[in-house]
């Protein structure tokens, strides 16, 4: 029922018409998860990480076919389909926004605001894009994805005072948008996110995090933070700058956010503590940083506020 609503159903098989000849199966078994570079690293099921798989097929900068898959299906990870001999270019792009990703183009995979009309929001996001040579017996193809994402995760030590309400996040230096083709973001983004907030949180510490593609390996943020009371004014804001980050790695800063002054910092209190080298802080090299093995992600760097 729920492929039905899916158009990836209906241009997979207009765009196969009249070409079919060799049965090609594209399966996804594992993701590259705490991928670094190195040969050595954990393999996971997609399922355990995405809701979501968009697959596409191209030839000669022309899609040729795709299909759009959600967590639970029979065939979630697997496209099967008929291509004719020839050399294509394969996508599968895993994420769990809350829409699909249209893949016409692989070098502009775009993600958008989740208050925005037609808003996918931020997740998570895993990618393959490679060569795929059909003969006449058809094809097969394993994909191995990579994570193109980094995560800025904010982590409250105070508690959540009963009339904040909601949480803004705005932050540039990353984008939106992924090229499956050079496996970065490829637009400049103004990023928003908002949290809504129950009175379960309240007297509790949060966490939130944050995605975006960067533009290379490692980039930096600008991050503001606002927090709503009931009557939508804004209670308490923060703004982080330079917020060094790395693709697969999350960048975690720790402090007291519901206050008005932060008597540790007064001068500054939105620098993070780094006072080695802070104003080329480098994630994962600095001995200055705390770095922690994490199975899901390359690593942690932790500054505090």
């Amino acid at each position: 029922m729920m492929s039905s609503c899916e158009k990836g159903v209906t241009e997979e098989m207009a765009e196969q018409e009249n070409t079919a000849n060799g049965r090609v199966v594209i399966q996804v078994k594992d993701i590259e998860n705490g991928w670094d570079g190195t040969a050595s690293r954990a393999l996971v099921n997609i399922a355990e990480v995405c809701t979501r798989l968009n697959f596409a097929v191209y030839q000669n900068g022309d899609r040729v076919a795709s299909a759009n898959q959600l967590k639970g299906d029979t065939d979630f990870g697997t496209f099967t389909l008929q291509l004719a001999e020839g050399s294509y270019q394969v996508l599968v792009l895993g994420h769990s926004a809350a829409k699909h990703i249209t893949t016409t183009d692989p070098r502009k995979l775009q993600f958008t605001n989740p208050e925005s009309s037609n808003g996918t929001g931020f997740s998570d996001t895993f990618y393959y894009y490679g060569n795929l040579e059909v003969g006449a017996d058809g094809a097969s193809l394993t994909a191995n994805m990579k994570r193109a994402t980094s995560m800025f995760r904010l982590v409250t030590s105070d508690a959540k005072p009963e009339n904040i309400k909601k949480m803004w996040f705005y932050y540039e230096g990353g984008s939106g948008a992924l090229s499956a083709v050079t496996g970065y973001g490829c637009v400049d983004s103004k990023q928003v996110v908002i949290e809504y907030l129950d009175d379960a949180q309240t007297g509790k510490p949060l966490q939130f995090d944050l995605y975006t593609f960067l533009h290379g390996e490692s980039g930096n943020l600008t991050v503001t933070v606002r927090a709503f009371d009931e009557k939508d004014d804004i209670a308490y804001e923060r703004e982080f700058t330079n917020v060094p980050m790395k693709r697969n790695y999350i960048t975690r800063y720790t402090g007291n956010f519901f206050v008005k002054d932060t008597p540790d910092n007064p001068d500054n209190p939105d620098t993070p503590d780094n006072p080695d080298n802070p104003d080329d802080p480098d994630p994962g090299v600095s001995p200055s940083n705390v770095i922690m093995v994490d199975p899901e992600w390359g690593g942690v760097t932790d500054f505090t506020f």
